[in-house]
């Protein structure tokens, strides 16, 4: 028979309390509504695939931590392209056991 495999993987912005507090439209609308467009060729700035600030890199053990509880090992985590841009993903597996 044929067996169905998925890699689920979840990108997110942490924004910083501060930063989250001077932009409205993140507060009313939970997303960027004003702002600035990207700066061209930043996939190769310091964003993508970058070491982990200290911050970041904590929140991101405590998801990780969090997901193993309830059976969800992460095998990765890492920085995106953006600034504040970041992914996590389990481990790949056979589809109904990912979904739930």
């Amino acid at each position: 028979g044929v067996q169905q495999n998925i890699g689920l993987e979840q990108e997110f912005f942490l924004v910083p309390r501060d930063a989250y507090a001077r932009r409205p439209d993140l507060q009313l609308a939970g997303r960027t509504v004003v702002g600035r467009f990207s700066p061209r060729g930043q996939e190769m700035s310091d964003h993508y695939m970058a070491a982990l600030n200290p911050a970041a890199l904590a929140c991101l053990r405590e998801i990780q931590h969090a997901c193993f509880q309830i059976g969800i090992p992460m095998k990765t985590r890492h920085r995106e392209v953006a600034p504040g841009q970041y992914e996590m993903a389990p481990y790949f597996g056979h589809a109904p056991g990912q979904i739930d």
